[in-house]
Order: C-alpha cells, then structure tokens, then sequence
C-alpha cells in the first residue's frame, strides 16, 4: 500500500488561491514533493486559504481558513492541518513554528533559515514577556517531530546555543543546485556592456530598496552597466511599480521568467547580487549564480557565508548602498577577477549538487518514516 505523507506550509499560492507566490522556498518545496513521489510516496500540502483544493504539478494543494498567528506561530493552522491530516501516514512541517502546538508521532521539521533576524521582529514581538513565550512555543516546536532538518548552520548554530538540549535532533541538509543545468556558457558574452543580476523578489529583506539606489547611482557613472532585476512582487501593484521605476532609468530593466529560463538569465550576467538584509538560508539564487561561474556579492545573513567566501568567491557585505557601489565598481574594474571569482564559485557549487541533496534527504526520510 502507498505511504501517504502531509505537508504542512504558509504559503504557495496566494490564501486567495489565485496567484502562485514563487520564490526559493517554494521552488524548494515543488522539488521535495517530487523526491518524496520518486520515493513512492503519496503527497499532499496545506496552507492558508478560503478552503479551497488546487493542483499544481500533480499535487494537491488545500487551503485551510485558518490564518490567526500568535507570538509569530500558527496554531490555529497546526490545529487545522493536524485534524486534517489524520488519514496521512506522516508529516513534514516546512517551517519550525509550523510544528507548534501539537504535531503526529513520525513527523519532520524544516528550517528554511533564521526569520527572527529582521529589523521589525523585535518590535512586532513586543515586551520580554512575549519574547520569552515566543521562545517557549519554538522550544514545543523543536520538541515535537523525530528529525528537525536545516539547510544552513546559522539556524543550528543558534539553537544549539538557546536551546541545546535537541542538538542531536538536527541534520543539516543545505540547498542545491542542478550543476548540468545551471552551467557556464561555453562561448564567453564578454562586450562592451557589463550586466549586474539581482535574481530576487522584490522585498525590503532581499536588499531591493539599496539595490535600485545603488542602480541609480552606478548607471549614471559608467555608460557600460546595465541592472537586470528579475523576480516577482508579492502583488501586481509592486511589480508595476517597479516596472514604472525601471522605465524611468538608464538600462534598468524589470521582469521576471519562469524557472526553467532561469538558467539563461544567469549565463547573461557578469555579477550577481544577492544582498539579503536578514531572513535567508542557503540561498538558490547564490549557488545558480555561482555554478554558472558568476561572481556573488551576498549580505552576511543567514547561510550565505556558508556558500560565499569573501574575497574568494564573490563578496560578504552588510547591504548598504555605499557597500553595494564600492563592492560592483571593484568588480566592473577588474575582468579578471570577476572570472577567477566565478570559476571558484563554479567548483564550491559542485559540493552542491542536487544529487547529493536527494540523498541526504532520502536517508532522513528513510529514517524517519519507516
């Protein structure tokens, strides 16, 4: 008989269910729902919605009305999707405060990275009080499923030093790439214009709003830079604006491509740009970048100084427009070090590669759900 296994998450379409949200971590999670029907598994996902039912590449998709947080968990949704969820054999939590307040026997808790790092979490938690119940509910959530997974150490590292008594629960299992799919061009694009990739969606936390400042002012120096900002807002109204934005710019260009042209967009570009604020793990967008053997100037958060090393392979810096300037102009002037920096990357992102990840997670899954 076929194992069936739940998953439960916040997001992958819109609660409206009319607008799919694609970013890394959803990427993330079409890639793992494939590894778990190769495995021979049965899947299906909840998330916040008008209770309704959506298919997308073969799965189903059910949305719960039920979208109450509370000291940044969802109970109400654990509640729902556990209730939900009773004729599933096992399930997997894709965020750790997901896994609050109750979770079933054989289940998996996922961290996609820190998402306490952003400037508001402070403010939006409150008094000590709710910081304290905060971490009371989170302690629930690492104390409930077999196997808690991360895809970066700096989620690790932080709980084995607040809560250190589940440090033999953690596996870490980092993000992946395709090295076939994601390759350097074999003819070199080098000309008289040099292309600079922001492959983000379009947030204060992905270093957007220091990005376009940096634009502005980089564009104007040197006739030869072009910005490519390509991804989606988490609505129309930003993505027009942002179009309205590049339209107004010397060679800004604002769109967004499907996943599978992705690979193209990234051959394009000479540096890439991956200046997170804060709320990010191993990011998909980095190792792409850096397997088609371009250059990464990241922010230092969350995983990112797992994959980029500073100086070697690209560039660690706190996200400012003035870092951002300093970091691009260092790189457009010298040719040689945007390549040498590229082939390095090239070889850390085969350390990698998606097969490696279907494995680690193969072995956990085999674990845990027997």
């Amino acid at each position: 008989m076929t194992k069936k296994a739940a998953l439960l998450t916040t997001n992958f379409f819109h609660p409206k269910g009319e607008r799919i949200i694609m970013g890394g971590a959803e990427r993330y999670q079409v890639d793992f729902c494939r590894l778990l029907r190769e495995m021979g598994f049965n899947v299906e996902v909840w998330q916040m919605g008008d209770n309704w039912t959506k298919e997308f590449d073969g799965i189903k998709i059910h949305g719960l009305s039920a979208n109450k947080t509370e000291y940044h968990t969802f109970p109400e949704l654990n509640m729902a999707f556990y209730e939900n969820a009773m004729s599933f054999d096992y399930t997997l939590y894709f965020i750790l405060s997901l896994a609050y307040p109750l979770v079933r026997e054989k289940s998996i808790g996922l961290s996609h990275g820190v998402y306490w790092d952003w400037p508001g979490f402070d403010t939006t938690t409150g008094k000590q009080e709710s910081k304290q119940e905060w971490l009371r509910r989170m302690e629930i959530s690492l104390a409930g499923p077999q196997k808690l997974v991360s895809v970066d150490t700096n989620t690790i590292n932080y709980f084995n030093a607040t809560l250190p008594s589940f440090c033999n629960k953690w596996e870490y299992i980092p993000n992946y790439v395709d090295i076939d799919l994601f390759c350097p061009l074999e003819e070199d694009l080098t000309n008289d214009k040099i292309r600079i990739l922001f492959p983000r969606r379009m947030v204060p936390v992905r270093g957007i709003n220091e990005t376009m400042r940096a634009a502005e002012i980089l564009t104007k120096k040197y006739p030869s830079i072009e910005f490519h900002f390509c991804g989606r807002g988490h609505d129309d109204t930003l993505e027009m604006l942002m179009s309205q934005w590049a339209e107004k710019q010397e060679r800004c260009y604002y769109y967004w491509k499907p996943f599978e042209m992705m690979p193209k967009i990234y051959q394009m570009a000479d540096i890439v740009l991956i200046p997170s604020r804060s709320t990010e793990g191993t990011s998909l967008a980095a190792l792409e970048s850096m397997a088609c053997g371009k250059p990464v100037i990241a922010g230092m958060a969350g995983g990112l100084s797992d994959i980029v090393i500073d100086g070697y392979n690209g560039y660690l810096i706190k996200p400012s427009v003035q870092n951002l300037v300093s970091s691009i102009e260092e790189l457009v002037k010298d040719p040689n070090k945007r390549r040498r920096m590229g082939e390095r990357g090239r070889e850390i992102a085969a350390s990698f590669n998606k097969k490696r990840w279907d494995e680690r997670w193969a072995n956990v899954i085999t674990e845990v759900f027997r």
